[in-house]
């Protein structure tokens, strides 16, 4: 980053904009640094409240996050671009000529927000970067959950049948679907770019849930979010977490 704005450029786009849900995309920065600062078994406890948000190794992954989230010289259009843009636009200027940045973090579903026109080898990505060495490049993401309202052979039938590799591989081929299942053939995917993301899902040695989903809403989906946006917005860290945490004592009991 330090070299893209030596060299006159802007390194990073990010918008944090979705109407009532604003704030989340930056949630996902925080959840990543957190794994590789702090570890997956204190990423854990995070998620279960067993340490609180005004933890050090909370507010180290937030502070991460502000090095680039907050710094007008590190985002395309300063940090008032990142409380304003709609998170779906975010990426556009990557495809600007020349670009408005060169790097953007978000999830594979991100790829059908791109302006019309991109194709495949207009754009490559790479996975989030360690940052304390001992914790690697773990893997964070979402998934489709299954469940079994009733027990019947039927269902437990169909069950076995979606888990196992025949079915994923039909989805993986249709595209916007990245199988766990170190079974799934990497030939079923579509194209270069969506193998590259399996195959990091299938050979990741950490994977976690995204942690803000996994969380009581009012904390998850609620003063997380917030969080973000007033942190970003230039409140003070410490009282940001502290009104987190406070949420998050009501929302655990």
């Amino acid at each position: 980053s330090d070299q893209i704005v030596a060299d006159g450029g802007t390194p990073w786009c990010i918008g944090v904009e979705s109407g009532a849900a604003s704030g989340w995309p930056g949630t996902d920065w925080i959840e990543d640094i957190f794994l590789r600062t702090a570890g997956p078994a204190v990423y854990d406890q995070w998620v279960n409240h067993e340490i609180p948000w005004t933890d050090p190794a909370v507010k180290t992954a937030w502070e991460y996050f502000g090095q680039v989230a907050a710094n007008e010289d590190y985002v395309w259009g300063g940090t008032t671009g990142v409380l304003s843009t709609f998170f779906g636009d975010s990426p556009v200027p990557l495809f600007d000529d020349p670009p408005g940045c060169y790097m953007h973090r978000q999830a594979s579903f991100i790829t059908g927000f791109f302006p019309e026109g991109v194709e495949e080898g207009d754009y490559d990505f790479f996975p989030f970067p360690p940052i304390d060495p001992q914790w690697g490049t773990p893997v964070l993401g979402g998934a489709d959950l299954i469940v079994m309202f009733n027990d019947t052979p039927e269902a437990r039938q169909l069950l076995e049948y979606l888990a196992s590799p025949e079915p994923q591989e039909i989805w993986a081929a249709a595209g916007g679907f990245i199988s766990p299942h170190k079974g799934v053939s990497m030939d079923a995917y579509p194209d270069d770019l969506t193998r590259k993301m399996a195959e990091m899902v299938v050979s990741a040695e950490v994977f976690r849930f995204d942690a803000s989903d996994l969380m009581p809403a009012a904390v998850g989906a609620g003063s997380f979010w917030t969080g973000v946006l007033d942190y970003v917005g230039g409140a003070d860290l410490d009282a940001v977490l502290e009104e987190i945490e406070a949420s998050a004592v009501d929302a655990y009991e």
